[in-house]
């Protein structure tokens, strides 16, 4: 979370429109005390995203999506929360208080500013050698001759770094730039004999790599001629770690959000290429398979994700390993085999963009592209298909049911049977010499909070109607919800009156924030008169098992002390069952009554005999 103290942020909060907020993206129509139109997130017909002004609160019920003023821009433009909040304090007019940095914090501000200027300024040098000077003629004639049209290449900043051996290094020094931050940067490398540094790039096509603000943070370059690697990027630092940075991601988050969709390429010139053709919603790895924390940004901006990886060996071995990180992230990955050309930027060249369009049609859900495949290489018949499946089970294993079910399906095979291998599945594990090696039971997978209909009633009324039950849930025992743990905190924060726009920056379980966002968007369950007995209502049918349980408990122990002759047991368990069978009778009839006060009342006579 951010330094800004949670005051402040509130404060903004409730001065914030969210409502106007989302109008500027999107086109909302009023509907009794909420606003409708259709989500910005996933694409839809009928209009299912809501903004409710009163929660400061918007939630769709097509894809989930929810959350407050400042997840709504971070989910919309990729802010992260700290640039949310400042973003929407500017336009309320609240000063965020800034408090006195440390010496440290000054330095380290400092440097990480003069960190982002030197990079910038080597992208502006290295476009200035493309574009102004003789040694860029090459460079230029490469673009011309791959048909990467002056507009889109100076969209992307693509440069060129001259033959020198310190050209760039020279003249970032006489701009005033420390040499240790240039090496630290990954722009100049130290000489392994004697003293001094040389360029890291040298007469290389270069493609700046920014992060989603735009800011260079890396650089890729190409060889044009002569010996040497065919790309080399700038080494990984502080700022640029290939595992979490996606080329082109600045300049296409408009367009997955627009086509709920994103190209994931293998190179530089396929995303430019896409890009000019009019597919905006392409992205590369910087030189690295996809990583969780590639799709984790992915995530945010769409479900959709079309593998455009070579049709080599290594691109189907990249394909394949996307498929359980994409299944596990919640994502829909995709496999585009392109007909007739090694990849996007050859397709468009040689075929056109309608040939691009043609070959989108043709995109099939990853998972049958995996299965199909292997089938062609372990054959079709039932030793084949149990071989696939043998295969594909440590990658499954971990994944929704109903991912086995479309693998089943997939390879002609019984449900129950492939169900049965995933669970009797036993991943291996290294021996340990120094133990005997025994088989253990496999540690039980802990599963998130599942929603209880009667627990998201309560939920729903502590929203809607708090004035009306706060008080009620305030003379429960707390413990009648020790089955539902992650979701005691919120209930319990709820019930003290924070607003649910408050809690969910803070709710860690995904289940909980998720029934808390559709609680605040759901029609009216309640009337403000019906709510009292209601919350009543909801309280028996959550506490009446644990009660019937109590019962049966002093049941078994009568019977118990009259096979054993215990006279005063027998005595003390009737006693506490006609205790027990009072309550229910005084609870039943203050329900039937409507009876509020004869409710509470039981429910504390209930207690005082625990």
């Amino acid at each position: 979370m951010s330094r800004i103290p949670r005051p402040i942020v509130d404060q903004i909060r409730e001065a914030t429109d969210i409502v106007a907020v989302v109008s500027k993206h999107v086109r909302l129509e009023r509907k009794g005390n909420t606003w409708l139109g259709l989500c910005p997130f996933h694409q839809e017909r009928t209009p299912s995203f809501n903004v409710i002004p009163n929660k400061a609160m918007y939630y769709c019920f097509g894809c989930q999506a929810g959350g407050d003023c400042f997840r709504f821009l971070m989910q919309l433009e990729g802010l992260s929360f700290v640039e949310a909040v400042k973003e929407l304090a500017q336009a309320a007019g609240i000063v965020i208080p800034e408090r006195e940095l440390t010496p440290e914090e000054r330095k380290a501000l400092r440097q990480r500013a003069q960190w982002f200027d030197a990079m910038d300024e080597a992208a502006a040098f290295y476009e200035s050698v493309l574009w102004t000077r003789p040694e860029g003629e090459v460079a230029r004639k490469y673009l011309e001759k791959r048909g990467l049209s002056p507009e889109m290449a100076q969209k992307a900043r693509v440069g060129f770094a001259p033959s020198g051996w310190s050209t760039l290094f020279d003249q970032l020094r006489r701009m005033g730039f420390d040499a240790n931050l240039l090496h630290e940067v990954g722009l100049v490398r130290q000489r392994k004999e004697g003293q001094g540094y040389y360029d890291t790039f040298r007469d290389r096509l270069l493609f700046p790599i920014r992060d989603e603000k735009g800011r260079v943070i890396a650089f890729g370059g190409r060889i044009l001629e002569g010996d040497g690697p065919k790309y080399i990027n700038t080494p990984e630092t502080q700022f640029y770690q290939k595992s979490q940075v996606l080329y082109g991601l600045d300049l296409a988050r408009a367009g997955i959000q627009q086509k709920n969709r994103v190209l994931v390429v293998e190179g530089y010139f396929d995303v430019l290429s896409l890009h000019q053709a009019g597919f905006t919603e392409a992205v590369a790895s910087c030189g690295t398979a996809l990583t969780v924390e590639h799709l984790e940004k992915i995530r945010r901006f769409t479900e959709n994700v079309i593998v455009l990886l070579d049709a080599d060996a290594a691109g189907t071995r990249a394909a394949e390993k996307v498929l359980p990180l994409a299944l596990r992230a919640g994502l829909q990955p995709w496999r585009l085999q392109l007909p007739g050309a090694k990849d996007p930027d050859e397709l468009i060249r040689e075929h056109g963009v309608e040939a691009m369009e043609s070959a989108l049609q043709q995109k099939v859900p990853l998972l049958e592209w995996t299965i199909d495949r292997r089938l062609e290489s372990r054959g079709h018949n039932a030793v084949g298909r149990q071989k696939t499946l043998e295969e594909l089970i440590p990658d499954i294993r971990d994944l929704p049911a109903s991912v086995w079910s479309s693998v089943a399906s997939r390879l002609h095979m019984p449900e129950s049977s492939v169900v049965e291998q995933i669970r009797r599945y036993v991943p291996p594990q290294p021996p340990d010499e120094g133990a005997d090696n025994e088989w253990q039971e496999p540690i039980p997978v802990t599963h998130s909070w599942r929603p209880q209909r009667d627990v998201v009633h309560l939920i729903w009324l502590l929203v809607h109607h708090h004035a009306r039950v706060a008080d009620i849930l305030h003379r429960i025992d707390p413990t009648f919800l020790e089955d539902h743990a992650p979701v005691r905190s919120a209930i319990a924060r709820l019930a003290a009156g924070e607003p649910v726009a408050a809690l969910l920056p803070e709710i860690s379980d995904a289940e909980v924030a998720k029934t808390l966002k559709a609680v605040v968007a759901r029609a009216e369950l309640y009337t403000e008169e019906q709510a009292a007995v209601g919350m009543c209502e909801v309280l028996e049918r959550i506490l009446a098992p644990r009660r019937e349980l109590r019962l049966n408990e002093q049941l078994r122990r009568m019977e118990e002390a009259l096979r054993t002759g215990d006279l005063p047991a027998h005595r003390a368990a009737g006693q506490e069952k006609s205790q027990l069978m009072a309550v229910k009778k005084a609870i039943k009839a203050a329900l039937q009554k409507k009876d509020v006060v004869a409710y509470l009342a039981a429910l504390e006579a209930d207690v005082a005999q625990k």
